[in-house]
């Protein structure tokens, strides 16, 4: 051969392929683990690709983040494992660099292991499925006498059993009996090339119907004429130009909406055509299935053509959902938070509706809030955030008095019901003992009757009351597993608990003093059913809580009802918000807006007053005879005031300066730590260590920052007698709300601090110490960063 190297210019030597990966895999782990890659796999396996590993005595789907030519820094130089495969899926599903970066900044914000953010990523496809996962005899193993010197005799059985099932068995099957020494047998003989570890992909297949594909009707074709007709709302008339300035900013701009629904409607389907024309992607993400449907379908009515992605789809049809927002024809994605997570790329419009909503924040590890997620998202594609609400959380408005956000408040005066609040202490003779509906309350629902308009009760309680009490000692029955009371449910004759489910017959004595006097205290919507029944026998009236709306069919059939003119009162949980009644009711009513103000959370006046600012959009505007009564005990309360006046300001200032006061968000970062255990001595002596830890680490620090001459931590607050720091505060440990759920008990410790950084960083390095000694005892260490309850 002839040598066709140019003279002068030296050899450049190929880059040599990489032998080790990094792969993080989806168990509570925070970081990855380092593999060699087999010689077969040379050249094929790459960052963000799905690959089959073992992991102890089983394999596991994991994904590479690195990839590597010389053996890590730290990595053993012996021991390591190899590689199985790659995933069945994984060639038509490589990570981007993008999504990546978004699992481990998930992982950094919410102190949760980067191996269950991972997950979020990945399209269901990806997910491990173990009933597609099977064992089958190699060729060599189908012709090896299983009595082959070499094999330990449960191989030799395992080995028996695949070759009478050449099509191969699932591990499930497989292991019945003594799961450990099965496993082991079956990693020995997949070493030895007698069997074969095989995963059977799911190939999706394009979904049927208008479940995440959402279908025109003829119907929605006559919406969309009407709709397009209509003028814009006046109070909303400068959003388109408040959009296009917003979306010629090429570092992106937040904007922080207020406003009805319909308007908050309108202002969402300008923001999406705007964004299309540029030629980028809107994504749209909501708190409920319910809501997300909703959505879809009035953009469908609009002529757009909304993807549709939440967790009521089969996993099938949200792999065919994720598939379709990877190509580049897909422009506009609706969903609930798992949306978030999507593969969009080219974003121009992250929209985040009711961004308020308690929905949005994930309750499993990682415990992430949907609506941070979708302001990183925005910030990395430079595209336009807009979080949209009929009443924007605190920590929205923190952020536009911050200068983070712009506000567009868009609320129209006219279409605002007449509001009543009913101090329940002027009618204490007047109400019957045992129910809340006050005389002006009968009366609102008598006028609505005579109108042939139709009346709503609001209570989110649900159950007939919610404690038997016995008159003679006090007592009341708790759950067994729980440390709460059990609500009594009259009309299924049994007390039950709302954190486990578990029931009861009703007891017909008090279990400590045996008395027979056991009256049912406290209100809630079965309750109050029963007062209005007696009260107008006449009355069609129908209850929506979780007793009565348990599965969507049973929605449709209440909406279908509703359609019909076929009830007259209506009374439910926060459920009645989720079925778009806004605007018909001629009288709303609030029996007990006390109830929730008495819950042991710093957050408890803004859910309530949310809650009743709902309900208030229920009724018709009061031009049309929309009238609202809200029944309580706290008149002065500034949440009643607020909504009495209809001044959101009052609210907001006295309740940001309460928060102030006790340094509470927004104000503050906030962790709660939750140490949890079945046997609650141990449980509280490691609360007591990991509050030790954080105190000694603070101290720590705040005598590093002295010595370095750093004595400007505001000198009022230097460390305290505890050694706490005016930037990070500890608060605890003490017993949770409920101090034991299902049969475990709970500590817990707050974590206050300036810096959030510094607040996360400080119980991420005390729970790694934490945990290597505290192996014993089922005791769990988990952590919520920015948590919605406090319970």
């Amino acid at each position: 051969m002839f040598d066709q190297r140019v003279p002068g210019i030296p050899s450049v030597a190929p880059a040599p392929s990489p032998v080790y990966v990094d792969v993080v895999l989806p168990r509570r782990l925070h970081r990855p683990f380092t593999y060699v890659i087999p010689s077969e796999l040379t050249g094929q396996v790459a960052i963000g690709q799905s690959v089959i590993v073992p992991f102890g005595s089983q394999d596991l789907h994991g994904l590479v983040t690195a990839v590597h030519d010389r053996l890590p820094l730290g990595a053993p130089e012996q021991g390591l494992k190899a590689v199985r495969a790659l995933a069945p899926a994984s060639p038509n599903h490589l990570l981007t660099p993008a999504q990546i970066d978004l699992s481990r900044w998930l992982a950094d914000r919410y102190a949760a292991p980067w191996g269950q953010c991972i997950k979020l990523v990945l399209p269901s496809v990806d997910q491990v499925d173990r009933r597609q996962s099977r064992y089958l005899p190699t060729e060599q193993g189908m012709t090896t006498p299983s009595s082959l010197e070499g094999l330990s005799e449960v191989e030799a059985q395992v080995l028996a059993r695949l070759r009478r099932r050449p099509r191969g068995l699932t591990e499930a099957t497989l292991a019945q009996g003594d799961k450990s020494r099965i496993a082991r047998a079956l990693q020995g003989l997949i070493r030895k090339g007698l069997v074969v570890h095989r995963h059977d992909a799911v190939v999706p297949k394009a979904p049927r119907g208008n479940r995440n594909f959402p279908q025109e009707s003829a119907q929605a074709h006559l919406a969309k004429v009407t709709i397009d007709a209509l003028p814009p709302p006046p109070e909303a008339a400068a959003w388109p130009t408040t959009v296009d300035q917003a979306l010629s900013q090429d570092a992106g701009a937040s904007l922080l909406l207020q406003g009805g629904r319909d308007t908050r409607f309108w202002c969402l389907v300008q923001a999406i055509r705007a964004t299309v024309c540029r030629g980028r992607r809107v994504l749209v993400v909501t708190g409920d299935v319910e809501n997300a449907g909703r959505l879809a379908e009035s953009l469908m009515a609009v002529g757009e053509r909304p993807l549709l992605l939440h967790s009521g789809l089969s996993a099938r049809a949200r792999t065919a959902v994720w598939q379709s927002a990877q190509a580049s024809s897909a422009t506009i994605l609706v969903g609930t938070r798992m949306a978030v997570f999507a593969p969009l790329g080219g974003l121009g419009l992250v929209w985040v509706e009711g961004e308020d909503d308690v929905s949005l924040k994930e309750e499993q590890v990682p415990r992430y809030h949907a609506r941070e997620v979708a302001r990183r998202r925005a910030s990395c594609d430079r595209a336009l955030l807009v979080l949209a609400s009929s009443h924007p959380s605190l920590e929205s408005w923190a952020a536009a008095q911050q200068g983070e956000m712009k506000v567009c408040v868009y609320r129209a005066s006219a279409s605002a019901p007449s509001v009543r609040v009913i101090d329940l202490k002027a009618y204490a003779r007047e109400i019957p003992a045992g129910t809340l509906l006050s005389p002006p309350l009968y009366e609102g629902i008598r006028d609505a009757l005579r109108q042939n308009a139709l009346a709503i009760l609001y209570l989110n309680r649900k159950g007939f009351a919610s404690v038997l009490h016995c008159a003679d000692c006090g007592a009341m029955p708790q759950c067994d597993a729980c440390s709460v009371v059990l609500t009594f449910f009259k009309r299924r004759n049994h007390v039950r608990c709302h954190y486990c489910g578990r029931t009861k017959p009703v007891p017909d004595h008090c279990h400590q003093c045996q008395s027979l006097k056991l009256e049912p205290v406290g209100s809630g919507t079965e309750r109050i059913e029963e007062a209005v029944r007696r009260k107008f026998p006449q009355a069609r009236v129908g209850r929506v809580d979780g007793e009565t709306i348990r599965r969507p069919a049973d929605a449709r059939a209440f909406n279908r009802l509703l359609a019909a003119d076929e009830l007259d009162v209506v009374i439910g949980t926060q459920m009645l918000f989720r079925l778009g009644l806004q605007g018909q009711a001629a009288f709303v009513a609030v029996p007990d807006a006390d109830a929730g103000l008495h819950v042991p959370d710093f957050r408890s006046a803004e859910r309530t007053y949310h809650g009743l600012m709902d309900a208030v959009e229920l009724a018709r505007p009061a031009h049309a005879g929309g009238v609202v009564m809200v029944q309580t005990r706290l008149t002065v309360h500034h949440a009643m005031v607020a909504l009495a006046t209809g001044h959101d300001a009052v609210f907001l200032e006295q309740e940001l300066a309460f928060r102030q006061m006790l340094q509470y968000p927004p104000l503050t970062s906030l962790v709660r730590l939750d140490v949890s255990g079945t046997l609650e001595p141990m449980v509280a002596q490691a609360a007591d260590r990991w509050a030790a830890l954080l105190r000694a680490e603070v101290a720590g620090a705040a005598r590093l920052d002295i010595k370095a001459g750093c004595g400007s931590i505001m000198s009022q607050h230097a460390a305290s007698a505890e050694g706490e720091s005016s930037t990070v505060i500890i608060l605890g440990p003490s017993p949770a709300p409920h101090a034991m759920v299902r049969g475990r008990y709970c500590w817990q410790i707050l974590v206050k601090s300036l810096s959030p950084e510094a607040g996360r960083e400080l119980v991420v390095r005390t729970r790694e110490t934490l945990e290597r000694g505290s192996r014993r005892g089922g005791l769990r260490f988990d952590i919520d960063v920015d948590p919605i309850a406090m319970a």
